[in-house]
């Protein structure tokens, strides 16, 4: 690392050094510094427990949860990594995946000092997905100053293997001021190549494991009557995202034609579906995937829009077929009775901290 000095056109360098040199702690220093600035690791994070005790009597060094809903496992190393860190940090995230959301709120809650209610608005204001997806998926976040060659080897390996590890490099340096900085670094995977290494990944899982994945776009063949029950029970399914669901369907059946993903977006937001324009384009992403479960051929019978073709691609030009829009607004009129009196944007927007 270099300090720049502009006056004389000159770059001098800052020394790195080592956390041990500067008598600063693994749990004492690094894991604070992290937990008041998670951002340090590349992404928004919600650190939700420090020091965790896990059933088997070991202490994790920082939980987190992601936007996406997912816990992260952070495990922190002074400086050298170890040869069995990302062992030990597999352990943990194992442990991690059987918790339940009144597990993760009451860890929240206590690392809060406060009750799991006010930490459960808290993770869900927080989070991009529906609140019942929490906990779905489990990451783990290797932190170190130096990573050992055979550690780097099985995180390359645990990748390929479909484990969500990541190695970020956390590098001191002390001028001669006497001031300290910290370089973070994310060496794996690489920042100029993770969205391609992701999709690939992603491609590669579901090549390897086609009969797994819940993404689908075969249509139902069903007579009118069972498919206005079909879609009479994905409009009172106890979720929240069912009046969202609703909101979409009043949209797109005003009138007999296509709704692109800008107008659907807008009309969301309007009907109170999002505390903000971003957030009801989350939120019609989660109606979309929705769409394209392997178990809602019902609804694809119904609707037609456009797709890549694979999971994760964008959805777009959303369409009521004309043949079934009687169909539809019935569903609609004998479901409203479900509601309750409750004002519906109430039920719409997620809660925010």
């Amino acid at each position: 690392m270099y300090r720049v000095d502009i006056e004389n056109k000159k770059l001098i360098e800052i020394p790195a050094t080592t956390y041990s040199e500067l008598n600063l702690r693994e749990r004492f220093d690094i894991q604070e510094w992290i937990a008041g600035t998670p951002e340090i690791l590349g992404e928004p994070l919600m650190i939700i427990s420090k020091e965790l005790i896990l059933p088997s009597g070991r202490r994790l060094d920082l939980l987190a949860v992601d936007k996406d809903g997912a816990l992260v496992v952070i495990e922190l190393k002074r400086d050298n990594s170890g040869s069995d860190v990302e062992w030990q940090a597999i352990k943990y995230a194992s442990c991690c995946s059987s918790f339940s959301h009144d597990e993760i709120y009451k860890y929240f809650a206590e690392c809060l000092g406060t009750d799991g209610d006010d930490a459960q608005v808290k993770i869900e204001g927080f989070i991009n997905c529906e609140p019942e997806d929490l906990n779905q998926r489990q990451r783990i976040i290797l932190v170190a100053k130096e990573f050992h060659s055979e550690v780097i080897s099985a995180v390359l390996w645990l990748r390929e293997s479909e484990i969500d590890i990541e190695c970020v490099r956390l590098t001191p340096y002390f001028d001669q001021k006497g001031e300290l900085f910290i370089n973070p670094e994310i060496i794996i995977p690489l920042p100029e190549a993770k969205d391609y290494i992701q999709k690939k990944e992603s491609k590669q899982k579901e090549q390897k494991q086609p009969g797994k994945s819940s993404f689908s776009l075969e249509r139902s063949n069903l007579e009118p009557g069972e498919l206005k029950n079909k879609i009479i029970e994905s409009l009172t399914r106890p979720s929240d995202l069912t009046p969202r669901f609703r909101a979409f369907l009043e949209i797109i059946i005003q009138e007999d034609r296509t709704y692109n993903r800008d107008e659907v977006k807008q009309g969301l937001y309007e009907a109170g579906v999002g505390n903000d324009i971003g957030q009801s384009g989350r939120y019609l992403s989660n109606i979309s995937q929705f769409l394209t479960k392997k178990s809602n051929p019902h609804l694809r019978q119904a609707i037609e829009f456009e797709t890549g073709g694979t999971h994760g691609e964008t959805k777009d030009n959303y369409h009521v077929i004309s043949e079934h829009r009687n169909l539809i607004h019935q569903a609609l009129e004998e479901t409203a009775k479900e509601i309750t009196k409750e004002p519906l944007a109430n039920k719409l927007v997620q809660p925010t901290s």
